[in-house]
């Protein structure tokens, strides 16, 4: 990760010492889309956990109920299927 930190801000460098004021622009540019997709990701991530454990946690209640059949989980992988076409349809 350090490599390619220092590999961009490199040639951020070179953009900026070829192109004057343009080069500072794009440097801007460039930290700020760097900034952004990194607290994207960090956001995706924590979204997609909380997700899992949520279904995990009506999973496991449902396989309680039903004495630990393993009907909790099917259920919910259905509903996950599901969701998942009527999303892709949209």
């Amino acid at each position: 990760m350090d490599f390619l930190s220092g590999l961009s801000k490199s040639i951020i460098q070179g953009i900026s010492e070829v192109q004057g004021g343009i080069g500072n622009s794009i440097e801007e540019g460039v930290e700020k889309f760097r900034k952004e997709l990194f607290i994207t990701g960090v956001a995706i991530s924590i979204a997609g956990t909380g997700f899992f454990l949520t279904l995990w946690g009506i999973a496991s209640a449902i396989d309680t109920m039903f004495a630990m059949w393993g009907l909790g989980f099917v259920l919910v992988g259905l509903l996950a299927v599901l969701t998942g076409v009527l999303v892709y349809k949209k």
